[in-house]
């Protein structure tokens, strides 16, 4: 397999907010959650929140709306 071959099958679906750990997708240009423009292609790990009021991980991790996070963000 060519090096640009495995560039592209490595290559995530979405980069993260460095502030907030939002993930996004790779074309957008600011984060829907918190307005940032940092971003990161480097993280780890996906949760889904729906109902941030309820669960006791968003509220660990300071998530308060629904959307897709990265739990580590390099």
């Amino acid at each position: 397999m060519s090096s640009a071959r495995r560039a592209r099958v490595k290559m995530k679906p979405f980069k993260a907010c460095r502030n907030c750990k939002s993930l996004v997708d790779r074309e957008a240009e600011v984060c829907p959650i918190c307005k940032s423009t940092n971003f990161s292609e480097d993280w780890e790990g996906a949760l889904f929140v729906v109902s941030p009021e309820k669960s006791e991980v968003a509220k660990a991790l300071g998530i308060s709306r629904p959307g897709r996070y990265a739990l580590r963000v390099r």
